[in-house]
């Protein structure tokens, strides 16, 4: 059938050259026949082009290209026209009248496409133009800026969550300022209304809007509210399928050895509402040396958009769990037990970059917290010591001084409360005055144990974070005892980040 059509294209041609080579130029005739568009009909068309075309024309490329613009327009509606032969039509503006009232049909639904109706009565339309085109043809016979074509205004005033709202008057207002009103938000939320002139209209005229069609304009303000809405939960969907790499590192336990955190993601679960994954590395970096020690899969619950109405922010809440990913088989694995760590947390809702940005901050953050304090990690980073932070100023490098004597005391297994200790090296003597027991530093002035219960209470606090002191309670009072790293600082295995 393809070669049978072929043939009788072909056929025409021959039949169209011989008709009309004497009364063409021969340069011209095989042109027109060679159209390609003419070819695609089977030059059907071609005889009503050279029968109608002006040979004589200055824009002989225009009038050809515009015939054949009415010819595809033809073929595709002659079955809704009267005329269905093409040779029925005796010049191209006979057939222009026929084709034009199809063109603008057409052209009205696709600029019906291009806007959102938002409200309609019998004497108001409210559109939202989504194209310069349909900004244009439904901001018609206004000054505003966005009906200016190529001049870039139309997206100016509609990109990101802007919103731009065309009131058209359907009936003849007694002041025609008021036939198209724009009304439009900006980022922020901010309000604008504007007459025909392009003119700021002013809080009363608003007022009296508002008053007077309060159905128009809570149904401009409900599609405001969802829109925003939406457009917030959009940007909430993209912060969790901005896939790039963000890279966290510190310097751990010593100067030449840095614990790295990579976070990669995040990227949505398909067909999963508010679900979305990443994947979580850790590893050691040493000189030129990065070995991964951990990894895991990150598992993240999202929900919608929240106003925070009490600080003016728009917030989403996060539930983060994770996931172990199979052992490496390189003997430097370590298993840093982050499976156990759940976080959730609220976010504030900035731009899509800055949102993510912030998420794998905060997850860099808190996965750093869980895994810089396991002790298998701090030893193999350290050479077998035991690591703790050092806190008041102490990291206790010498058994000697106070830690000293503490240690003696503990090790002779003594057994008293802070203030006993300090009677038993000296610092304090102890008196009984009339059955109560009183405390002095050196000098006449006697104390009670509750005015000096902060004694040396930052070396206290710093031993007992060191891990070399621990405390047991009996009924209101702490006994010293040893803590869990007093033997590896005894052995001098125990050092300060």
């Amino acid at each position: 059938m393809k070669f049978i059509s072929i043939l009788l294209g072909e056929g025409r041609k021959e039949d169209l050259r011989a008709k009309y080579v004497k009364s063409m130029d021969p340069e011209i005739l095989d042109w027109i026949l060679g159209i390609s568009d003419l070819q695609d009909f089977n030059h059907k068309y071609t005889d009503f082009v050279l029968k109608t075309l002006n040979k004589d024309s200055e824009d002989l490329d225009d009038d050809i290209d515009a015939v054949i613009t009415m010819l595809k327009y033809f073929d595709k509606h002659n079955s809704q026209l009267e005329k269905k032969d093409i040779n029925q039509y005796q010049s191209t503006s006979e057939l222009f009248k026929v084709i034009r009232p199809l063109q603008e049909k057409e052209h009205q639904k696709v600029m019906e496409s291009k806007v959102d109706r938002v409200y309609e009565d019998d004497q108001f339309v409210v559109v939202i133009p989504k194209s310069e085109e349909a900004s244009c043809k439904y901001g018609a016979g206004t000054r505003w800026c966005t009906t200016s074509k190529k001049s870039g205004h139309f997206g100016r005033y509609t990109s990101g969550s802007q919103l731009l709202f065309y009131i058209i008057n359907k009936k003849n207002s007694k002041n025609g300022n008021y036939d198209k009103v724009a009304v439009h938000y900006d980022d922020s939320g901010k309000e604008s209304w504007w007459d025909t002139q392009d003119k700021s209209m002013n809080e009363r005229e608003i007022d009296v809007f508002k008053f007077a069609f309060s159905e128009m304009v809570d149904a401009i303000q409900d599609y405001k509210k969802t829109h925003t809405e939406n457009t917030k939960n959009q940007l909430i969907y993209q912060v969790f399928s901005n896939y790039r790499r963000y890279d966290k590192l510190d310097r751990f336990l010593k100067a030449d050895t840095k614990l790295g955190i990579s976070i990669d993601g995040f990227e949505n679960i398909e067909g999963m509402k508010g679900h979305a994954m990443g994947e979580l590395t850790i590893y050691l970096k040493k000189n030129d040396d990065t070995k991964v020690i951990d990894s895991y899969s990150i598992m993240i619950v999202y929900g919608d958009l929240i106003n925070d109405q009490r600080f003016q922010r728009n917030v989403f809440k996060i539930d983060v769990g994770f996931s172990g990913n199979d052992p490496s088989e390189e003997n430097d694995y370590l298993d840093l037990g982050v499976e156990n760590l759940d976080l959730n947390t609220t976010i504030t809702l900035g731009t899509v970059e800055n949102t993510a940005d912030s998420i794998r901050k905060w997850l860099s953050y808190s996965v750093k917290n869980k895994v810089e304090q396991n002790p298998e990690l701090q030893k193999k980073v350290s050479g077998g010591l035991t690591v703790f932070t050092s806190s008041y100023g102490y990291t206790f490098g010498k058994n000697k001084g106070l830690i000293s004597k503490l240690v003696k005391y503990l090790d002779a297994g003594k057994i008293g409360t802070k203030l006993d200790f300090l009677t038993d090296i000296g610092y304090l003597k102890k008196v009984d005055s009339d059955g109560k027991t009183k405390y002095t530093r050196g000098d006449s002035r006697f104390e009670s144990s509750r005015e000096l219960r902060g004694q040396h209470s930052s070396f206290f606090a710093a031993a007992k974070r060191a891990g070399i002191l621990n405390y047991r309670k009996v009924g209101k009072e702490f006994f010293l005892i040893k803590g869990p790293n007093f033997e590896d600082f005894k052995s001098g295995k125990l050092t300060a980040l």
